[in-house]
């Protein structure tokens, strides 16, 4: 499926959490079938995509995976 497809749904996901749990390593696997053993450290945000086809429905993933670090804690407050 080419990311210029319609879809039906789209999420938006941000994950949150304490750096070096894994956060960045879950975007990876979800979005590009990837696990990095030495992945590093997140500066800010990053972000990727993902379509996914169920049953006839086109479902578009957005994630978000925000810096676990306290300097960065400001970009993962919600009001």
């Amino acid at each position: 499926m080419g990311s210029d497809e319609a879809y039906n749904f789209v999420f938006k996901v941000v994950l949150i959490g304490e750096s070096g749990v894994g956060k960045s390593n879950l975007l990876s696997r979800f979005t590009k079938n990837e696990f990095n053993h030495d992945s590093r450290t997140t500066i800010g945000v990053e972000f990727s995509t993902r379509t996914i086809q169920l049953k006839s429905l086109i479902i578009k993933a957005q994630i978000w995976d925000t810096a676990g670090l306290e300097r960065y804690r400001a970009i993962t407050l919600i009001s």
